[in-house]
């Protein structure tokens, strides 16, 4: 069972052991109605603080409060029961009667709730009224301590004490919350960098493992077309080294080809892309991707962009220098 069921369930007992005290008439002196609408009163207030849904802290830096007016109203009608619940007694009845100050300790019950739903200032104000109206209708402040004001009073401090121990411990909470997701993102974070350097290690001993293993076969003589294999091999893994975010299995197939066909493809990676969520990245490289294999273009340059709206730009130029190609790839 939560801990603020336990709370509210023990401040429901109070409240109906309070209840039944105000409903026993202290003399003859005391009408029924007023006995009855003192008990209806603080009923009334109790259920209000106890029930009024709170409101969630913008911040985070505590639970839900209890909402402003909630509050007002249940500490007002508080501070009224002195008055209410001793009205036609004489001044020593109002302290002396069997059940008489049982107002004291229903206001208190009602000040705590209100102190423990994050509402101090409303608590206090409210039983410093309440205090002064019970100080005057029991004739001295010692009376009305014994008649258990210093109880009420106490009850107050102590969840106020409990609601600062308590957001303290939500607070900490929170932020180790905060911590952990933190932790969880950037362990994400390196797995996934992890993956893809070792994915750019397999793609480069696949690439330059043969043309290597062929070169020392042939001791250095090579045929045109296993040279054209060399350049190929050369141009891809400075691919991996200066843009290897650009890079993913359908971009290097299209880099292949174009290169394969005579193209002339240079990519760089200035750090472009490294505020993009991995989504959108992969939607740029099937963008660019898409354009490499859409085009002709002798020389094609293939930049990342810091430009707000531009994630990567791809020029390309014809053999006579003419622009054959500018696209600009969004980073939406």
């Amino acid at each position: 069972m939560r801990a603020r069921t336990v709370l509210s369930l023990l401040a429901a007992v109070l409240a109906a052991y309070f209840a039944i005290r105000g409903a026993i008439a202290p003399d003859a002196q005391t009408a029924l109605v007023v006995r009855v609408g003192a008990v209806a009163i603080f009923v009334a207030a109790t259920t209000l603080a106890l029930l009024v849904p709170g409101r969630a802290a913008a911040d985070t830096s505590h639970p839900a409060r209890m909402p402003r007016w909630a509050a007002m109203a249940a500490s007002a009608a508080a501070t009224t029961l002195p008055v209410i619940a001793t009205a036609g007694m004489a001044g020593t009845d109002a302290a002396s009667a069997p059940n008489a100050t049982w107002f004291v300790g229903a206001g208190g019950v009602v000040f705590t709730i209100v102190c423990a739903r994050r509402r101090p200032i409303a608590a206090w104000a409210g039983i410093a009224v309440f205090s002064v109206a019970t100080t005057v209708v029991v004739g001295s402040i010692a009376t009305g301590f014994v008649a258990g004001l210093l109880g009420s009073l106490l009850w107050v401090a102590v969840a106020q004490l409990v609601v600062l121990f308590t957001d303290q411990a939500y607070r900490d909470t929170v932020r180790l919350a905060t911590i952990q997701q933190e932790s969880a993102s950037w362990r994400r974070a390196q797995e996934s960098r992890g993956r893809e350097r070792r994915e750019r290690v397999r793609v480069a001993l696949a690439v330059a493992g043969p043309v290597l293993t062929r070169v020392i076969e042939a001791a250095g003589h090579l045929t045109d077309r296993e040279r054209a294999d060399a350049v190929i091999a050369e141009a891809t893994l400075r691919d991996e080294l200066r843009a290897a975010r650009l890079l993913d299995a359908r971009v290097r197939a299209a880099l292949q080809e174009r290169r394969r066909d005579g193209s002339t493809v240079t990519l760089f990676d200035e750090g472009g892309l490294d505020d993009l969520e991995p989504a959108a990245v992969g939607r740029v490289r099937e963008q660019l991707a898409a354009t490499l294999s859409g085009t002709r273009a002798a020389q094609i340059i293939v930049r990342t962009s810091r430009l707000e709206d531009t994630a990567v730009t791809v020029a390309g130029r014809t053999e006579d220098g003419d622009v054959d190609l500018w696209t600009e790839i969004p980073r939406g």
